[in-house]
């Protein structure tokens, strides 16, 4: 008996420990690169981060983001680092101001002289919500009281990162052009710039009759005609800023993430209208072919279109040809490699949400064995109190009977 309840112990513990053991490795420890922090004064910034290196939607309830710094001849009692989670055209936080914008100053529950720690609870407080799906930014900066510079960030039991996939362009219309014309228009419906993350490179082959070019025949021209958050936009809203290649080859070229970053300006693409391969005047152009690589799936795109200015016209009652047509191509784009890719691609949102059904899977290995091993006690129990009587064939009680006098 005691042999069989020591193996069905040892079985159960195997089994929560090995489901225990899913559960710790569905978290992720991130140590977040601050190599370029620089000293920060008058409530700047130290060091920022921006969605691309790191998505706040990993964030979880046990997350921890603990921060390492050095404050210059500071021997004050408050803290003089400032956690600040940043978002933009935001329709999730009751925090947000009038265009959309928050800039949250993440309390710290605890800090000394060299370190801050922030818990999941302090963040949801100074944002406003749990939902940090439109987090752009996180900063580390100075309070104003000394100058500081970041040493270190790490956030603890953050959510896995979602899977990346690479995107291949349709180019079955991309146009022959000879001067500094545009050979292929990629717009958002098509190719949304908020899924590219910052390991992300847009690679373009294309047919040239330009010999050994001083430079690339080819660039790329972000567009927006959405008014633009771009520091390059125009009065309108409008933005036309070229990207070089960061190398390229007779029939090749390669753009970076960073590189798009520092010619639009800002990390911010939610109102990037299109991207534009263009010749540059070297010769005769046509784009081949585009992939996009490293990016997140298509639906997790954040691009916002600008509201359109309403026509009073239109809103006349009984005037049917006043009422615009669907856009069946913005309501349903056609399908394309890159929305069969993304479609493809698991849905990280359902692994986001592993950790609570985890939680459900070993309640319920828990009770299940507990109910094994009690029905087991139970029925040996009883077995161990009975015997078997040759003569009448049966089990019957061990329990001697009271002699009746």
């Amino acid at each position: 008996m005691k042999k069989l309840f020591k193996g069905l112990f040892t079985a159960a513990s195997a089994a929560v420990m090995a489901v225990c053991f899913s559960v710790t490795a569905y978290a992720d420890d991130v140590s977040i690169d601050v190599s370029e922090a620089k000293e920060s004064t008058n409530w700047g910034q130290s060091i920022t981060i921006p969605k691309a290196e790191f998505d706040a939607e990993r964030i979880t309830k046990d997350s921890i983001i603990k921060v390492a710094y050095e404050a210059k001849d500071y021997d004050g009692d408050e803290l003089p680092i400032e956690l600040i989670f940043q978002s933009w055209a935001n329709t999730t936080s009751p925090n947000a101001d009038d265009e959309g914008g928050v800039w949250a100053k993440v309390q710290a529950s605890e800090f000394d002289s060299k370190t801050a720690t922030y818990t999941y609870e302090d963040i949801v407080k100074a944002y406003g919500t749990e939902d940090f799906s439109q987090v752009q930014a996180i900063h580390v900066g100075d309070a104003g009281k000394a100058p500081i510079i970041c040493k270190g960030l790490a956030i603890s039991d953050c959510s896995k990162a979602r899977e990346t996939l690479d995107v291949s362009i349709d180019c079955s219309d991309a146009k022959d052009v000879s001067s500094w014309s545009t050979s292929l228009m990629i717009g958002f419906e098509t190719f949304d710039s908020t899924t590219l993350t910052n390991k992300s490179t847009i690679e373009i082959t294309f047919e040239t009759d330009a010999e050994d070019p001083e430079s690339s025949p080819v660039d790329i021209a972000i567009q927006s005609w959405e008014n633009s958050t771009s520091p390059f936009a125009k009065d309108n809203g409008d933005v036309w800023v070229t990207v070089e290649p960061e190398k390229y080859t007779k029939d090749t070229a390669v753009f970076t993430y960073d590189a798009m970053v520092d010619a639009y300006g800002t990390a911010d693409f939610s109102r990037v209208s299109a991207l534009n391969i263009c010749g540059t005047g070297k010769g005769r152009v046509k784009i081949k072919s585009v992939t996009i690589k490293n990016c997140v799936p298509a639906d997790k795109g954040t691009h916002v279109k600008a509201d359109e200015a309403t026509d009073d016209s239109s809103e006349q009652e009984g005037d049917e040809s006043s009422v615009p047509e669907a856009d069946e191509s913005k309501a349903e784009p056609a399908e394309t490699t890159a929305t069969a890719a993304a479609a493809a691609a698991t849905d990280n949102n359902d692994s986001d949400k592993g950790g609570s059904n985890i939680l459900w899977i070993v309640i319920g290995v828990v009770a299940g064995v507990g109910i094994a091993i009690a029905v087991i006690f139970v029925i040996l129990t009883r077995k161990s109190s009975e015997e078997y009587d040759i003569s009448r064939g049966r089990m019957v009680s061990k329990k001697k009977h009271k002699t009746k006098w």
